[in-house]
Parts: structure tokens; sequence; C-alpha cells
């Protein structure tokens, strides 16, 4: 891969885990201070990202075959963007959780907390992953965010028996739900950009 191209790339996943890591700040511990610094943090990753979408149209050759080789980094680009809105769906709720004084049981909290050191850990591995193009650690990358799936499904259901029970309240579950939803989406576009630098660097 172009080392331009990977500079690109890694500054922008790099900008990702810090706005997950502002998110996760802002879910312990909400304050107007986190949340205005994790929205400047996003506007410079739509900014690096649309950079790297008009760095690689101009690396595309004017062909069909041009087209083919740009496919999977504009790809790329575009799960960043992703990624990006995910994390601001997060904010959103935690912003509204703040303003409406809601409180999420002890267990939630767990839950919550547990899902988003899973995902922060395992944005961590994209830059490295980026920059060296290995295809265990990809492999690790994919093997991590299936469980993150498993275990945020469980999370779900067992959210379910609390509110059946009482023990949650129905106002404050489509805040929980989509917190955990969102961090699923987060590691969706992770195991995306994942596989795509697997599939890059096997035929180059």
């Amino acid at each position: 891969m172009d080392k331009e191209m990977k500079e690109k790339m890694v500054l922008v996943s790099q900008h990702l885990l810090k706005m997950l890591n502002l998110a996760f700040e802002a879910f312990r511990k909400p304050t107007e201070k986190s949340l205005k610094e994790a929205k400047e943090v996003k506007d410079r990753i739509l900014q690096d990202s649309s950079a790297l979408t008009s760095f690689i149209i101009s690396k595309s050759p004017p062909s069909e075959k041009g087209k083919g080789w740009a496919k999977p980094y504009l790809s790329i680009a575009s799960s960043f963007d992703r990624m990006t809105y995910s994390i601001e769906g997060i904010l959103d709720r935690l912003r509204a959780k703040s303003e409406n004084h809601i409180l999420f049981s002890h267990q939630a909290v767990k839950e919550i907390n547990d899902i988003f050191q899973e995902v922060i850990r395992l944005l961590e591995y994209l830059p490295r992953l980026i920059a060296t193009e290995n295809k265990l650690l990809g492999q690790r990358i994919g093997e991590e965010g299936r469980s993150v799936f498993e275990v945020a499904n469980v999370y779900s259901e067992e959210h379910e028996e609390r509110l059946i029970q009482g023990v949650c309240v129905p106002q404050h579950s489509p805040i929980y739900l989509g917190v955990l939803e969102s961090l699923k989406g987060v590691t969706v576009h992770t195991l995306e950009v994942s596989g795509k630098i697997v599939s890059i660097s096997s035929k180059s």
C-alpha cells in the first residue's frame, strides 16, 4: 500500500480511537468538556476522511482498472465515516441521559462499560493493522469482533429480562439499547476496514 495512503488512514483511525475514548469518558463521567472535545475530534475526522477520499480519487488511474483499484480504499474511507457517526450516536444518547438525569441499573452500567472496553481494544488494533498489514492481527480483530457481537447480544437479551422483571425502566431502555447498537456499529465497520486491509495486502 502507498506510504502516504497508510499515513492518512492511520491518522483517521487514531482520531476515531480518541473520539471513542472520549465517549467512554463521557459515559463514566459526563461533562460538557468531554462532549465538546469529542465533537471537535469528530469534525477533524470528517475533514481527514474527506481528504483521504480526495487523495484516493487523485491516485486512481482514469480507467476501469483504476476504478477497481480505488473501490476497497473508498470503502475504507466510507467505513471510517460510519464509525464516526456511530460514535456520534453514542454521544447524543449520553447527552440525553445526562440532561434527563437518567440512571442505569448497576448491571446495565457494568454491561455498557464492558462492551466499551472491548470495542476500544478492538479499535486500538486498527492503526497497527493499517501500518503493518499483518494478516494474523487482522484475524485477531475478526475473532474479537465476533466475540463483541455475541456478548452484546447476550446483554441485550438480559436487558429485556430486567425490563420484564421491573428492574429497568422502560423510558430508559432506548438509551441503553442505542448505546449498545452504536458500539456494535463501530465493531461492524472496524471489521470491514480490517477485512479490506487484509484483502489489499493479499493482492499486493
